[in-house]
């Protein structure tokens, strides 16, 4: 017989999978009228995607997240005033 906390764990595990199913759900119906023209929207945001500006603003993101985790790793205390 599998201990309690494996069966919360399966609980948490299926009622994630069921929050999944609805939200899947519910976004389908609601994007149901836009299906037809997806190529047309996917080919704009290709098209965006694909510009210089763009592609320096994610890799200037990625730079930005690195720096804040190497930061945070860092475990240095710069004396805070809060």
């Amino acid at each position: 017989m599998p201990s309690a906390k494996v069966m919360k764990r399966f609980l948490v595990l299926l009622a994630v999978a069921a929050l999944g199913f609805v939200i899947g759900s519910a976004t389908y119906l609601v994007l149901e009228p836009y299906l037809p023209s997806l190529p047309d929207i996917i080919g704009r945001l290709l098209a965006i995607a694909s510009q210089p500006w763009f592609l320096a603003g994610i890799v200037g993101a990625i730079l930005a997240i690195a720096l804040i985790l190497i930061w945070a790793n860092s475990g240095s205390d710069f004396g805070y005033w809060w």
